[in-house]
């Protein structure tokens, strides 16, 4: 599968790399998440193919507004936020090597990477292949294939189309952000409606075909409900709450965005690569695979 455009979720992939090569250190620095990120994306791009856009988390983000504790865990892993640390400020190096590799990077102004990543693909000319771990980023996907959202694997990757969504969600594409707010998601700590689990929304909204015709059939009692009354009475107890999280697993596409246009400097990234001691990076086949990432001179 070969596409016109890759973008790659950067804190999803960085942060992965940076737990999978914690042990990789240069001069007592840790650089495992840097090296992990480019091998990773080199070979993304060597698969996938397609002019390379990472995308990144921006400063601030409207869905915290809406829900102080999206995304906020009850219980604090510590070697996770150290991890999280310490990815941090490998991000600031890699971001500075992406940008001599002539690789494109965008920011999110008051957004999350996800709705950096909506408007990237929504905009895109021709075909587009997201790579990244985050399920809610799935809901991009259309019918017609031009946009098929890629997730890493220990072994193998898996792609996921239109047919593949319905198989492993229960809803399509255009249904997948409603699900999670009626179900919640645990990854982003949305408790969705107490008492309904993804099974049973999806039911609903393979039934009324939209989360607004699911509140109103709860509200008024509808006597084709396919689900217990028991379900219908929770639904529209947290009728107002799963509104609210809809606008939390909703992925924007027109938001705006901060972007860095790449600026190819193979000196500067040789140079970069001997002070983190990158020697199999720097070899010829390697080097090249990277600047293949930014596109054509």
């Amino acid at each position: 599968m070969k596409a016109e455009n890759l973008i790659i979720d950067g804190r999803h992939l960085l942060f992965r790399c940076s737990d999978a090569f914690r042990e990789l250190v240069a001069d007592g620095v840790g650089t495992g998440g840097v090296y992990g990120f480019l091998s990773a994306a080199s070979r993304v791009h060597s698969r996938y193919g397609g002019k390379t856009a990472v995308a990144w988390e921006g400063k601030g983000n409207f869905r915290l507004k809406l829900y102080p504790h999206y995304k906020k865990k009850d219980e604090v892993d510590p070697e996770r936020e150290r991890i999280r640390s310490e990815m941090t400020r490998q991000q600031k190096v890699l971001e500075k090597l992406l940008h001599v590799l002539g690789v494109d990077q965008h920011w999110g102004v008051g957004c999350e990477a996800d709705d950096v990543i909506g408007r990237l693909a929504h905009t895109a000319a021709g075909t587009v292949v997201i790579y990244t771990g985050d399920s809610d980023l799935r809901q991009l996907i259309d019918p017609e294939g031009r946009i098929t959202v890629v997730s890493p694997g220990f072994k193998t990757d898996t792609a996921y189309a239109w047919a593949d969504v319905i198989k492993r969600h229960g809803v399509p594409p255009t249904l997948l952000a409603q699900l999670k707010a009626i179900a919640g998601d645990t990854s982003d700590a949305i408790p969705g409606a107490v008492g309904i689990g993804d099974k049973t929304a999806a039911t609903l909204l393979n039934h009324y075909g939209s989360l607004k015709a699911v509140l109103a059939a709860a509200e008024a009692e509808d006597a084709l409900w396919p689900e217990t009354p028991r379900r219908c009475k929770l639904i529209k107890e947290a009728a107002d709450n799963i509104r609210m999280y809809y606008q939390l697993t909703r992925v924007r596409r027109t938001l705006p965005c901060r972007k860095l246009v790449g600026a190819r400097d193979q000196k500067a990234v040789l140079e970069k690569f001997k002070e983190l001691k990158f020697r199999s990076l720097s070899y010829p086949a390697e080097l090249s695979a990277l600047l293949a990432m930014g596109g054509p001179k």
